[in-house]
């Protein structure tokens, strides 16, 4: 069987992981907000301890996944091969990923617990932020490359890894 894994197959399949991980967050939260639209403001809880656990969360998510993938990015510098720098890369953005979309699923899950609509919109925010920071060959190349001629791999699509 013929190896076809290219580099623009390769930021294919990390889009779709992306995409499919972005529609996650994008459904939890639609079936929330559908399941408390009729339910009456009577009931939400004004519990203070949770609104700010939703606020920390999501204030620790979002530093933690910038801070972890420019830091594990970092070693990839010192790797030679497109394919070690790649894998670098994949792994590194996944975990970004899950480190995101763990502080928007909490906080999904206390908008349907307490029915207070700032958990719904820091989910929200984390979700448009996740959605903004797709994996891209710029970012890509500027964490993967020292060198401008290096950084031209990225864009050659029938550069196999």
């Amino acid at each position: 069987m013929e190896n076809n894994n290219t580099v623009g197959t390769y930021f294919k399949s990390l889009l779709i992981i992306h995409l499919a991980l972005c529609a996650g967050i994008a459904i939890i939260l639609i079936v929330f907000r559908f399941l408390l639209k009729d339910s009456n403001s009577d009931t939400q809880s004004d519990n203070k301890i949770l609104e700010i656990f939703g606020i920390a969360i999501g204030f620790i998510g979002v530093l933690a996944s910038r801070f972890i993938f420019f830091f594990k990015t970092k070693s990839a510098l010192s790797v030679g091969t497109l394919k070690e720098k790649l894998d670098i890369f994949r792994s590194v953005f996944i975990t970004q990923m899950a480190i995101l979309e763990g502080a928007a699923i909490t906080n999904a899950v206390l908008y349907f617990i307490t029915q207070n609509d700032l958990h719904f919109f820091i989910a929200l925010g984390i979700l448009l932020l996740m959605a903004f920071r797709r994996p891209t060959r710029a970012i890509a190349a500027m964490v993967l490359f020292n060198t401008m001629e290096d950084r031209q791999k990225i864009y050659d699509d029938s550069i196999e890894i």
